[in-house]
């Protein structure tokens, strides 16, 4: 009878639980129903306030924040270009965070934008990244008010370095690397940075920052370097922004036209009111999006394992007249098996793939992307990390200290190898590298043959080396600079279509599914993260840089 109780008191608490996440999710999408009420009659202003843009998403279209897809922004930014209705498209800076990428990618859109319609923006805080957006527009104005301020700074890096904190409770986490540039989880084996990871964050973040300054010069025609460097633009307030050229004045909300009237709507309202035009053309270009870690975990909700693109490489079997297909990855690698197998799936396709990359296509993100008859990526975004790296952590001092005798008997070698509680030998280490090394050897092989390069040039770029966009295109390693349309009108002009329509493949999920997604948001900080990281990622061989996710 206790048996029983007990059964049904879980029961009944599991459901509360359902119920309880279930609630914001449906509130929320009665919240969407509503917004589809919106009229843009009369309506000559729209406020651009994105707070984020998602690349492959699960729950993004009933998120609270104002999160939309990739194409579904792309798709109303286009089609503001020829809305001859919209005459002013006000730019709200505070209310707007997107990545590098996605900054870079929404340019080419607002200076066709430019042309015919006014483009006005206004923000209180400009720091390097918010101002990128703000130069967006054709006129840049502080709120105003004391409290507006310019807070330029250069760059930074900074990460902990967990070494010591490990050992005092007596666990030493081991890192092998194939490639002298491949470093990462080289924050739980070591006590500071290596000069290589230096070195390769050093390029990345100095080339970063000139384009901004070289971004200020070209809109603003200043050069704000040693501005920069001096510290002048630390909370600088309106008038040396002004004195510098880098804003147009001041002004308010009301003033700008940020009051929501009759003849203003949010970008948010604009998506859900405008109409689409539909497309006839039997001609289908299909789009996967590939976002998060390459892992057989589902913990995360943007996670790229065999299983979810088997799903999602199904559903183009009930597409008539497919085309082609583009990959839009976005990924800082992940395990080395499930790279090739995904691999090994996609090369199976008979029609032709194309690569598009987001912020992030390095280490097994880029492995993936090997299979593209064509690369293309963003200057800003961060790719190639050939390389391989193993995490094995030993707890033989934890057991140690608590005094544990650990028991037992084997006959045969190797079965130290990933046993946490016996010290790695030599000999078994040496194995393992050599495995790493043929692996390692793989991961050259598909790079080798879609970059048609030797090895010999080929390792010179290489053995862990991260690169970004730009410099990815000087030296081979993708096809064409340029954004996610870029790559659709590249697959299009090379395959000779006259007329074509888009296709997004997201894989089918259950509610449960969805629920089972948003529950980590909810309940994970980052330190739980970074130990289910060490958890799920020991004792397996990595395409992998964490470290890039932070950049």
């Amino acid at each position: 009878m206790f048996v029983l109780s007990a059964l049904l008191q879980a029961v009944i608490i599991s459901i509360v639980i359902i119920i309880v996440l279930l609630i914001p999710i449906f509130f929320i999408l009665g919240k969407l129903k509503n917004k589809d009420k919106v009229s843009l009659k009369g309506v000559k202003t729209v406020v651009f306030n994105l707070n984020e843009l998602v690349e492959d998403y699960m729950i993004s279209t009933i998120s609270i924040n104002k999160t939309l897809s990739h194409e579904a922004v792309l798709k109303a930014l286009e089609n503001l270009v020829n809305d001859k209705k919209i005459e002013k498209i006000i730019i709200d800076v505070d209310e707007v965070d997107l990545s590098r990428v996605h900054i870079e990618e929404i340019k080419e859109i607002f200076e066709k934008l430019s042309v015919n319609k006014e483009i006005i923006a206004i923000g209180t805080t400009f720091d390097e990244y918010s101002y990128q957006v703000a130069l967006l527009a054709n006129k840049i104005y502080m709120l105003n008010t004391k409290q507006s301020c310019l807070y330029f700074r250069g760059y930074e890096y900074k990460e902990p370095y967990f070494k010591n904190i490990l050992a005092n409770l007596g666990i030493t986490v081991n890192t092998l690397h194939i490639g002298d540039y491949k470093v990462a989880g080289e924050s739980f084996s070591n006590d500071k940075m290596s000069e290589e990871k230096k070195e390769s964050l050093i390029n990345i973040k100095e080339t970063l920052f000139q384009n901004f300054i070289n971004l200020v010069k070209e809109k603003r025609k200043v050069d704000i370097t040693n501005e920069i460097f001096s510290g002048d633009l630390i909370f600088a307030n309106s008038e040396k922004a002004i004195q510098l050229g880098l804003i147009d004045g001041l002004s308010t909300y009301e003033e700008i036209g940020i009051d929501y009237n009759e003849d203003t709507v949010d970008f948010l309202e604009y998506i859900s009111a405008y109409k689409r035009k539909k497309n006839k053309s039997k001609n289908t270009i299909a789009i996967i999006n590939l976002e998060g870690e390459i892992d057989t975990r589902e913990s995360k909700e943007s996670i790229i394992n065999y299983d979810n693109i088997v799903e999602k490489l199904d559903e183009l079997e009930d597409i008539k007249n497919l085309k082609g297909l583009i990959l839009r990855i976005n990924s800082p690698g992940g395990s080395a098996l499930e790279s090739e197998k995904i691999y090994q799936k996609l090369k199976k396709l008979e029609i032709p793939i194309y690569i598009s990359m987001g912020d992030l296509c390095a280490s097994g993100g880029y492995y993936i992307a090997t299979v593209g008859k064509k690369l293309f990526a963003n200057p800003v975004t961060l790719t190639g990390s050939i390389g391989v790296v193993v995490l094995y952590p030993e707890f033989t001092e934890t057991i140690n200290k608590l005094k544990v005798n650990m028991e037992g008997f084997s006959k045969g070698k190797g079965f130290d190898i990933f046993d946490v509680s016996s010290k790695l030998s030599e000999e078994s280490k040496e194995k393992i590298i050599y495995s790493m090394n043929e692996v390692y050897s793989e991961f050259k092989e598909h790079v080798m043959e879609a970059r048609n390069i030797s090895e010999e040039d080929l390792e010179k770029i290489a053995g862990g080396r991260v690169w970004l966009g730009s410099q990815a295109k000087a030296n081979g390693l993708v096809d064409e600079l340029g954004s996610l349309n870029d790559c659709i009108d590249g697959l299009v002009k090379d395959l000779e279509l006259k007329d074509f329509k888009l296709t997004y493949i997201r894989g089918r999920k259950s509610i449960m599914e969805v629920v089972s997604a948003m529950k980590p948001q909810f309940i994970k900080s980052n330190i739980i993260e970074k130990i289910e990281m060490i958890r799920s990622y020991s004792n397996k061989i990595l395409y992998y840089d964490e470290s890039l996710e932070n950049l």
